[in-house]
């Protein structure tokens, strides 16, 4: 089995079919192009002797894997008893336009050169795996590229691309690069938000089997970035001032993107629509509480999407 891959990245766009994982630095940074969301993910918890399975790629994880793992968990993402969770803001779209809003339509990023998302430099990795075990990444990954017409992740070395990993190790300076300042931009993210919003939710979401059972396996359940603003506001004057601009920003993109969809008259978008109906709620009620400086005690269950009727 070759455990060898290279990598070449012809910028056709074929990757770039969903809004991308983003900081809240980025999204403040893109308020016009990318309607923010949080979405919530459940990482599996790994154990000695699990095997891991790609394609025709397999590792059966040890205690030092198992570590590495748990390093990464212990630093990036969130734990309520046996579970673990990831929360990331993240760019929010009808998934039935299949493109990123960033992609002009040569199928190019229109903003590669104008604050790029980091985690568009870390592709293809896997920031959440630990880099002895990115060739399973990379092999999933490659099978994808190829179903999406690329073949730019290639088993083994080869003259028209770099060598990406090799021996049990990303060997490319430049992806390791960029996977050390994505996980370090996520810690952060933890630091700043992710951790508060954890623990403010926690009762009515991560402790709750229930609600628990809304986040779909392998997937996320994406709910309004009120929550984290609320958390970025309490910080200064500055911040919520800048969260009161987002927010402004934020009604009047997600108008644009409402009215351009009743145009397409799609039926699969209706529950898109709805969804953004409800953060556009949601942020006029954020924005009256951040106005009036009331901002402590504003999300609960209605905040998240747990109720009847949810905000968002």
């Amino acid at each position: 089995m070759v455990n060898t891959f290279s990598f070449a990245c012809s910028a056709c766009g074929q990757c770039c079919n969903s809004p991308p994982s983003m900081t809240l630095a980025e999204l403040f940074a893109h308020r016009d192009l990318f309607i923010g969301c949080i979405a919530i993910g459940r990482v599996p918890r790994r154990r000695p002797g699990e095997r891991l399975r790609a394609g025709s790629h397999e590792a059966v994880l040890d205690e030092a894997d198992c570590t590495a793992f748990d390093a990464i968990a212990g630093t990036l993402l969130h734990r309520a008893g046996d579970n673990i969770f990831s929360i990331t803001a993240q760019g929010f779209d009808y998934p039935s336009l299949a493109r990123c809003p960033a992609l002009a339509d040569d199928g190019r990023c229109a903003i590669h050169l104008h604050g790029k998302p980091l985690t568009c430099e870390v592709v293809p990795l896997d920031p959440l795996v630990p880099d002895g075990l990115q060739n399973l990444v990379l092999a999933e990954r490659g099978h994808s590229a190829v179903y999406l017409g690329s073949a730019c992740i290639q088993e083994g070395e080869r003259d028209n691309a770099a060598l990406l990993f090799a021996q049990g190790r990303i060997v490319d300076a430049q992806a390791r690069d960029a996977l050390m300042r994505r996980r370090r931009a996520l810690e952060q993210e933890r630091v700043v938000w992710t951790q508060a919003v954890f623990e403010a939710l926690r009762k009515d979401l991560f402790d709750s089997p229930a609600a628990l059972a809304r986040i779909p396996a392998g997937g996320f359940l994406t709910i309004s970035i009120v929550p984290a603003l609320l958390t970025l506001a309490q910080s200064s004057a500055r911040c919520r001032e800048l969260c009161i601009g987002y927010i402004d920003s934020q009604l009047a993109l997600i108008e644009r993107s409402i009215e351009r969809a009743l145009l397409r008259r799609r039926l699969d978008d209706r529950p898109v629509t709805q969804q953004l109906r409800g953060f556009a709620n949601a942020y006029r009620h954020a924005r009256a509480a951040l106005a009036d400086e009331v901002v402590s005690g504003f999300f609960g269950r209605s905040e998240i999407g747990l109720d009847d009727k949810p905000l968002y």
